[in-house]
């Protein structure tokens, strides 16, 4: 039965464009809406599970509690309609275009490669 793959809706909303195949993987097309209901420090962060960091990692290089760094990414993770951490990391690789300052006149505070490219 190979190719036939039934897809199931991540969010209520018939729209998101987030779905997993039959398999598993989480597919979309890149654009996801809730990205522009992030806060900077939520990009920050979303951007930096992509790339792999740890709460531990993401704590120390941004100045805060791990504790903090667990609230924004439970804030990610509501904001965008996502169930786990993984999903979020495929989040980030898929639209890491929309997500990332690097390259762009942005103000320090905001800037993610500032923060995790070294």
């Amino acid at each position: 039965m190979r190719g036939n793959h039934e897809f199931q809706v991540v969010r209520a909303d018939s729209s998101a464009p987030l779905r997993h195949c039959g398999c598993g993987i989480l597919q979309g097309d890149g654009e996801i809406p809730g990205i522009d209901l992030l806060t900077v420090r939520e990009r920050q962060v979303l951007v930096a599970l992509g790339a792999g960091a740890s709460n531990r990692v993401l704590a120390r290089r941004l100045g805060i509690a791990e504790r903090t760094v667990k609230g924004h990414i439970s804030h990610v993770l509501e904001k965008l309609g996502l169930s786990s951490r993984m999903e979020a990391v495929a989040v980030a690789v898929l639209c890491h275009p929309r997500l990332c300052s690097a390259g762009q006149a942005t103000p320090p505070e905001s800037s993610v490669a500032e923060i995790f490219v070294a």
